[in-house]
Parts: C-alpha cells; structure tokens; sequence
C-alpha cells in the first residue's frame, strides 16, 4: 500500500529571528538617542541659532510673562532676590542663568540682570533653546 506524502510547505514564523531582529532595532534606538534632561520648571525660551550648551552648575532664575519669579525652582519675591543672590555669591566665577518666556518684556529681563550684577555675579547667561541652522 503507497502512502500519500503531502508536498504543500507549512508555513511557520521563525520566532526567534522576529525577536532577534526587534532586539537589534531596540538596541539601535537605545545606542542612538539622546538622553538629555533640563531640570528646572517648563518654560517657552526663546530661540537662537549661535546657542551653546552649558553642562556646569549655574544658579537659575526663572522669569514667567505672568510675574511669577523662582530662584533655582523655588517661588520668589523679585523684592527677595538680590539678598537671596548675596546670600548664594561664593566667588566672582559663578554663573547666574536666567531662563524668561518668550512673551516677557526685554525691559524686565534687564531689570532681573541689573539686581544679579548689584548682587556681585559677572556671569550671567540668558537661557535659550537652540534653532535648527537651515
């Protein structure tokens, strides 16, 4: 008696090659991507296209367009801040960043760098984000 052989391939998902290339893709997005992390409050900075990153500790003052004021992530009184910056000053080194929204007037971001410089502080860096160069 002659037994029928079936000639039809099954079909079968290698698995283990799926898993192998979806590992790799996951390694490549890991090795790939950029870890970078702003701590502070979420503010709109303004662009510039000549920005640099900083990576060094830095004083913060942030500034929002509704008159709410902190120094290094904590609410303030603008009337408290040069005597909480005298406060902080160890040496003329130091960097005084000071990130404002967009919408904020140039005039009182002037006057936030006027009491920094009357607190002692040379270095002061207006935070911004980076454009992209077209």
């Amino acid at each position: 008696m002659k037994l029928r052989v079936s000639k039809q391939r099954i079909s079968t998902t290698m698995l283990i090659s799926m898993t192998d290339v979806i590992f790799l893709l996951l390694l490549f997005l890991l090795i790939a991507s950029n870890f970078v992390s702003q701590t502070g409050l979420p503010i709109k900075l303004p662009g510039s296209s000549t920005a640099v990153r900083q990576s060094y500790q830095t004083l913060l003052i942030t500034y929002y367009n509704d008159g709410r004021l902190y120094f290094m992530d904590k609410p303030i009184e603008i009337k408290e801040l040069e005597t909480v910056l005298q406060q902080k000053y160890q040496n003329p080194e130091q960097v005084v960043r000071i990130a404002v929204e967009k919408q904020v007037p140039v005039q009182k971001l002037i006057n936030l760098m006027d009491i920094v410089r009357n607190s002692g502080y040379e270095r002061i860096f207006v935070a911004t984000t980076v454009l992209e160069k077209k």
